[in-house]
């Protein structure tokens, strides 16, 4: 199954600009829920070292603020 989701350049650079800040990570996850019928919530994720301990990071990119 595809699924395409359309993002505003504004978006694309702010996933650039939050992985830019972790550069030990080489790969982002995007995230896109549209279960609220509305609109796309989008997030990137990454994995990182902090403080010698294995995280999670998530930054919302795309939140119910744009619709």
């Amino acid at each position: 199954m595809t699924q395409e989701v359309i993002l505003h350049k504004d978006d694309l650079k702010a996933i650039l600009e939050f992985a830019n800040k972790y550069p030990d990570s080489d790969y982002i996850t995007v995230s896109c829920d549209s279960s609220s019928g509305i609109g796309i919530l989008v997030s990137a994720s990454l994995r990182a070292i902090v403080n010698q301990d294995p995280v999670i990071i998530t930054k919302q990119i795309v939140d119910e603020s744009s619709w």
